[in-house]
């Protein structure tokens, strides 16, 4: 049998790609990484650095506006999503290098890009080209789960891949799932001066966490006017871009929520 070309060839080049990769070459692996689009994944372009630095905005924003608590003057910032927005795309182009294609190929990965298949359990092909490796690791990361709500794929809706591409106006943003994501957006954007609801459909927001501190977390987000409707399910949408109808049902009660923007944010699917 033929050596193979490379000790590990890595399919993906998210977050987690990028730690094998480079880690591979440090210890003196002979390291392939293929990505069919960028570098840096979720984490760079839609997750970590971008929702972190909107969410330090939205806390700079909320503070100036609860200064009295530090023995200062209270304002008003007047937050514009456009410009909090175009700081964020600022946050991650300063990263980006860190994750750049030229930074890798200089750790010595060779790095491919393309669309990419298995032809044999010791070859993968991408661009023509024929990859071999002892070792293979998969790590094309997951996408936003979309539930089948009727009328959903009728409407624009968000998702945390599109979220921070938005430039104009939030006046309403109805987020759909009361997980962390979805929590953790409804308090930036009601900071930035947002109405915001929750739509989650168990008994309380965070289930996953625990009761007692989703309970503390919830009462926050009351007191600095997010609304929660819990054990609410989403029955249908409706409408057109910026008027926005929800048909929800709770308690098997049927009532709607008019909203501007619709973020799903319903976790996560491979």
């Amino acid at each position: 049998m033929a050596r193979p070309e490379f000790d590990i060839v890595v399919i993906g080049g998210g977050s987690g790609g990028l730690v094998v990769a480079a880690g591979g070459t440090a210890l003196g692996a002979k390291v392939a990484l293929v990505e069919r689009d960028r570098l840096g994944g979720d984490c760079l372009w839609t997750g970590c650095v971008p929702s972190k630095a909107l969410l330090r905005s939205a806390r700079l924003a909320h503070e100036m506006r609860e200064a009295a608590r530090w023995a200062l003057a209270p304002a008003d910032p007047a937050p514009e999503l456009a410009r909090v927005m175009e700081r964020v795309q600022a946050v991650i182009a300063a990263i980006e290098p860190n994750d750049s294609p030229e930074r890798f190929r200089g750790l010595g990965v060779d790095v491919i890009f393309g669309d990419g298949r298995f032809v044999s359990p010791t070859a993968f092909e991408v661009g023509g080209r024929r990859l071999t490796a002892r070792t293979f690791v998969i790590a094309t990361g997951s996408r936003p789960a979309v539930p089948p709500v009727p009328g959903l794929d009728a409407v624009p809706y968000l998702t945390n891949e599109s979220l921070f591409a938005l430039r104009e106006n939030v006046p309403h943003l109805a987020v759909i799932g009361g997980g962390p994501i979805g929590v953790e957006m409804a308090q930036a954007f009601r900071r930035l001066g947002s109405a915001v609801t929750v739509v989650e459909m168990g008994p309380a927001i965070l289930p996953k966490e625990d009761a007692d501190l989703a309970a503390v977390v919830a009462g926050k987000l009351a007191l600095e006017g997010v609304a929660l409707q819990c054990g609410t399910t989403v029955e249908r949408i409706g409408g057109r871009a910026g008027a926005l109808v929800l048909e929800l049902r709770t308690n098997g009660a049927a009532h709607t929520l008019a909203a501007t923007h619709v973020l799903v944010a319903t976790g996560r699917a491979l």
